[in-house]
């Protein structure tokens, strides 16, 4: 009998061993799986939200933002009280009590969990929610809820409790990608958090449960609703008076109102942000809180913007066009390729003092077509490009006042059956004239010959010293444009004549600064130095002529102040380029079809992008009594057209010409004197006309 209830006990020893064994085994398999992979506590110290990082525009001025969670960072002592109390009020009454997890909390929503066979009640405290927020998902199991019980318990070994409020405060989600509670004020009240009154702070103590639900913009009743639940709260706990109540439940949300707002320069925030994501990666673009101060002018933006639209839209609507954008935007169907059936544009803005980029538009709407027509999109310059033949030839020994043959020419091509046979825009001839009324009148014969005689592999090394980029082949029809470059390094090429041969890199970016402040990026190129400022300025007075009576004449209904350029027309009036500067911008305008087809017939650079151009540096250039800068070693002569001599009395007209000191002519006109007949014009008349047909 004693050997029996000897073997009795020796077994429920054994068992008691055995099941102390297995729920210690369990015990550390489930400690295991909950510890493992958590942060230890000194990560925990050194955690950091994300923050969204700001882009500001040439002011200071936030433009936008890139971000996961839209956040602004606040300290504790900024935060209303009414604020800090709603939360501890509704979310952890025992917030300052505990150590992390409350055990009696946890109790009741096992128990009504259990009672409704579904989760009604979290029981996490302040402490367990920024656990979650910080470094766990929002699956609802029971291993992550263990796995926030420890990682609450380790945080409230790391931080004060109003370490913890406060991190908390600035973690919490308010919806529409908004996080924390100062993005939160600033996003429904458009107040700086210290600013929330009762009514306001109850508000955002509503939202977080379910942001959608509680949306005051989806559903305004269902969120007024939530906030008098709240303050009915703060009321019986006897966090505000009786007064304070009734006065806060009888307030109207109080929200700002939203609508949908056409976010300023797409194209241009796209750049930077491609250029941030290549240069420091994802983490940082969306995540690093750093500040981003770009060159970009709103208020020119902005009137690029209008202008470039307004202008596109008329031409839409007077030539007819089958496909205009207020068609595609009407059908709602459109895909995001590059390329879109209407009509194009893009436009750029470069202050060439500094080489910042003002604004850039590289299309008419970027959730249509993200393709940057501005940067990535080559297109033939005609004559356009003509400014570097003309550069070249000046630099060279040419002058303004040489006289050039705007006469029929035919080439052999090299290597090709074939010929060669250029003709002028217009289809005629004006015999010899000047250089500059040749530039001003963008006559293609005269650059056909001017290339010829001083050769196409100098003029591509002159375009690609002044800012082209684009691969460039030397031959004679480059002269009429017979090449492919972006706006911006058209433009930017152009920006460095008008700085009088002073090359400044074109910055987006003037400087990035982290998180705290600390600069991580300053651009402040020095200019280099690509051409005399002598030469510069004889281009940019014979640029002068292509707007007073040239070719960009339309700029003149626009604007009166100083201001010279280049329009550029493609063969099939496919490209319609205007380039120009006065002394303080440098902008491009370009016109087009996606697919090269024709804009319409007549659509050259001074009917369709001389306009834009002239309207849009009549709003953003008012300084119109500033002249171009004159540099030393420049003199000016009246000379005669005809002869391109000084003119005499007997000349019946002249024209005052800009000349680099000593290749100015020396000699008075030999055409017009008392005695003299006009030979050379009336050899001209006399020509026949008929041999000129073919060309």
């Amino acid at each position: 009998m004693i050997d029996q209830k000897k073997k009795k006990h020796h077994r429920i020893r054994w068992i008691i061993v055995l099941s102390l064994s297995l729920l210690t085994g369990l015990g550390t398999g489930i400690y295991i799986s909950v510890v493992q992979n958590l942060p230890p506590a000194e990560s925990i110290s050194f955690y950091t939200p994300p923050v969204s990082t700001k882009v500001f525009d040439d002011q200071g001025n936030l433009i936008t933002e890139f971000f996961i969670e839209r956040r602004e960072l606040t300290s504790l002592n900024g935060v209303p009280e009414f604020l800090k109390q709603g939360f501890i009020c509704i979310e952890d009454k025992a917030f300052y009590k505990h150590w992390g997890v409350n055990i009696m909390s946890l109790l009741r929503s096992v128990i009504e969990n259990l009672i409704h066979f579904r989760v009604v009640r979290g029981g996490s405290t302040i402490t367990m929610q920024l656990a979650r927020n910080m470094f766990l998902t929002q699956e609802k199991t029971i291993l992550r809820k263990l796995k926030e019980i420890a990682l609450a318990v380790r945080i409230e070994r790391a931080y004060t409790k109003d370490e913890i409020l406060e991190k908390y405060l600035n973690q919490i989600n308010f919806g529409q990608g908004r996080y924390g509670v100062a993005t939160a004020a600033r996003y429904y009240f458009n107040k700086d958090v210290s600013q929330l009154t009762l009514s306001e702070s109850a508000l955002l103590v509503a939202i977080p449960k379910q942001p959608e639900t509680f949306s005051p913009y989806r559903d305004p009743e269902r969120a007024k609703a939530r906030r008098n639940l709240v303050l009915k709260e703060m009321f019986n706990d006897h966090l505000i008076t009786e007064a304070e109540y009734n006065t806060a439940i009888n307030e109207p949300l109080g929200v700002v109102p939203r609508k949908p707002e056409k976010v300023l320069g797409e194209y241009f925030i796209e750049e930077i942000r491609r250029y941030l994501e290549l240069k420091y990666g994802a983490e940082f673009l969306y995540r690093s809180g750093a500040s981003i101060y770009t060159t970009m002018n709103r208020d020119i933006q902005r009137t690029a913007e209008e202008v470039l639209e307004k202008h596109l839209s008329q031409i839409e609507k007077d030539y007819k066009f089958k496909n205009p954008k207020s068609k595609i935007d009407s059908t709602g169907i459109f895909d995001t390729l590059k390329a879109t059936p209407y009509l194009q544009g893009a436009l750029v803005v470069i202050e060439q003092k500094t080489g910042e980029l003002k604004a850039l538009i590289g299309g008419r709407d970027f959730s249509q077509s993200k393709f940057n027509r501005a940067t990535q999109a080559r297109r033939q310059t005609g004559s356009s490009f003509k400014v570097f033949v003309f550069t070249a030839a000046i630099d060279n020994g040419f002058t303004p006042a040489d006289i050039v043959l705007d006469l029929p020419i035919v080439l052999e091509i090299p290597g090709q059956d074939s010929i060669y046979r250029p003709a002028n825009y217009d289809h005629r001839f004006m015999g010899p004239i000047t250089l500059k009324k040749a530039l001003a009148l963008s006559r293609n014969l005269v650059a056909v010959r001017l290339i010829r005689t001083i050769g196409p592999d100098l003029v591509v090394k002159y375009a690609h010293e002044l800012g082209v980029q684009s691969p460039l082949l030397p031959v004679v029809s480059l002269a009429l444009g017979a090449c492919e470059a972006t706006l911006l390094e058209m433009t930017h090429a152009f920006s460095t004549i008008a700085n009088l041969g002073e090359e400044h890199p074109v910055i987006m970016i003037r400087k990035i600064t982290n998180r705290d402040g600390t600069i991580i990026e300053l651009n402040n190129p020095s200019p280099i130095h690509r051409l005399s400022p002598q030469t510069c300025y004889v281009m940019i007075d014979l640029m002068r002529s292509v707007v007073d009576g040239g070719t960009g004449y339309e700029v003149r209904k626009y604007y009166s102040g100083p201001a010279a350029g280049k329009t550029g027309t493609t063969d099939n009036h496919s490209d319609a380029w205007f380039i120009g500067f006065t002394p303080r911008y440098t902008a491009g305008v370009w016109v087009g079809f996606d697919d090269n087809k024709k804009i319409f017939s007549g659509a050259t650079g001074g009917v369709v992008s001389a306009p834009i151009w002239g309207e849009l540096i009549s709003k953003i250039d008012t300084m119109k009594t500033n002249d171009f800068p004159v540099p030393e070693g420049i003199v000016w002569r009246k000379v005669c057209p005809k002869s391109g001599l000084l003119a005499t009395e007997y000349c019946p007209s002249s024209k005052e010409m800009a000349f680099v000191i000593g290749s100015e002519p020396k000699d008075s006109c030999d055409v017009h004197s008392f005695e003299t007949k006009l030979e050379k014009e009336e050899d001209f008349e006399k020509l026949d006309r008929s041999a000129l047909q073919g060309y």
